[in-house]
């Protein structure tokens, strides 16, 4: 098969879209598929910039919007898209959200050329999603707009690719017939993310200590996840004698929100700062306990957190506040437990976990197993690929 991806980020960067994107190109690759992926060059105004990474053909293609705005809303980069995809043919087309620069080029392909198309719904942006926790501005005038977007777009799709049972169900409630819906979650990369053991990760780093705990967290940090969790650090260096580290990987932008941070859990914040992806596995092999503190609402209890897959792929346990979208992987999978979403219970939840080495040893191996069977990246690309040809077959007859 001939296959596109539409992406609203910025290569390499911007947002997991890319990057759900690309894994599933890549072993789509190597099961003899051949596969475009657009994306948002990082800086050209003009012009398509064209190469090829693990078998992918990937094409950054020009955007006038600056910094964030460069995020699949730029009604140039939506013309020029539409102008390079029409004079190529594909047997099928997969969006990734449903953003402007993603959703009018995949419809526009299906009205032209009756292509299959897909859009994939991972994110809830719209009517009391994400949007809602961000500043006064993008509340006002970001959220009515992400909302037309997934309440539009999504129905005229062929198909709908929904990351976790709720995200199905927003999509059932907008007419989409279930048999024109799968579900997907995002993907582990066990052959980019190896895990190391505790002690050979610390010898290779000079910033975490060996003589502590240390819970780990990649990725950006809302304001709600800061308070939680560091309000639940105090209570925990109170409750057992050893130092407890708090990890923070990656671009976390806690200096947002460091008034959150308590004056005496200031120096066990550990930062790492942007990092390669290659040191990604030896940080988070450095923690003993993966940490998802969020605190509960609309778009953390439906929206499934792509950092849980890196941390399986380490093969790290994970303590995690009840949210609706982990509690059946959870449930049957022994990879860590789920806590209320208060400072009490969480730090209590931390500290059964790191006074339980034997549990901590048994969940590594079953997150590690996990990654590299059904959430793998080989196992979700397989799962779609049949769906592709349900769907080229369905469209045919």
């Amino acid at each position: 098969m001939r296959i596109l991806y539409l992406t609203h980020n910025v290569t390499w960067k911007g947002g997991g879209a890319f990057f759900h994107a690309y894994h599933l190109a890549r072993h789509l690759v190597r099961r003899g598929h051949e596969v475009t992926l657009l994306t948002i060059s990082p800086k050209a105004r003009t012009g398509f910039h064209q190469f090829e990474a693990a078998g992918v053909r990937i094409v950054e293609t020009p955007d006038l919007l600056p910094g964030q705005g460069r995020t699949g809303w730029d009604p140039w980069d939506v013309l020029q898209r539409i102008r390079f995809v029409s004079n190529e043919h594909y047997d099928i087309v997969h969006g990734l959200e449903s953003r402007p620069a993603v959703a009018l080029p995949a419809l526009w392909l299906k009205i032209t050329q009756g292509t299959p198309t897909i859009l994939d719904w991972a994110d809830w942006y719209g009517r009391g999603g994400t949007a809602s926790e961000r500043g006064r501005i993008i509340r006002t005038f970001m959220q009515p707009v992400e909302t037309f977007c997934e309440e539009t777009f999504y129905p005229w799709a062929d198909a709908v690719v929904a990351m976790g049972e709720p995200l199905l169900e927003r999509a059932a409630a907008l007419g989409i017939q279930r048999q024109r819906m799968i579900t997907l979650l995002n993907g582990c990369d066990p052959e980019g993310l190896t895990p190391y053991s505790v002690e050979e990760a610390r010898s290779r780093l000079t910033t975490v200590p060996r003589g502590a705990f240390v819970l780990g967290y990649v990725g950006v940090m809302r304001a709600t996840t800061a308070k939680l969790l560091f309000s639940a650090l105090s209570l925990i260096k109170q409750m057992i004698p050893q130092p407890v580290k708090v990890l923070c990987v990656g671009n976390h932008k806690l200096k947002d929100f460091w008034s959150f941070v308590p004056a005496d859990c200031r120096e066990d914040v550990i930062e790492t700062g942007w990092i390669d992806y290659d040191d990604l596995n030896v940080y988070l092999s450095a923690s003993d306990v993966m940490v998802l503190p969020f605190q509960r609402m609309i778009a953390t209890d439906n929206i499934w957190p792509s950092k849980l897959n890196d941390y399986l792929a380490v093969g790290r346990p994970t303590v995690a506040t009840n949210m609706r979208i982990l509690r059946p992987l959870f449930n049957a999978y022994d990879i860590g437990l789920l806590t209320e979403d208060t400072p009490l219970a969480f730090a209590q939840g931390v500290v059964t976990m790191l006074l339980s080495p034997d549990v901590r040893a048994r969940q590594s191996l079953s997150a590690r197993a996990l990654a590299e069977g059904e959430l793998s990246w080989e196992h979700q690309a397989g799962q779609l690929e049949q769906f592709y040809i349900k769907l080229i077959g369905s469209r045919r007859a």
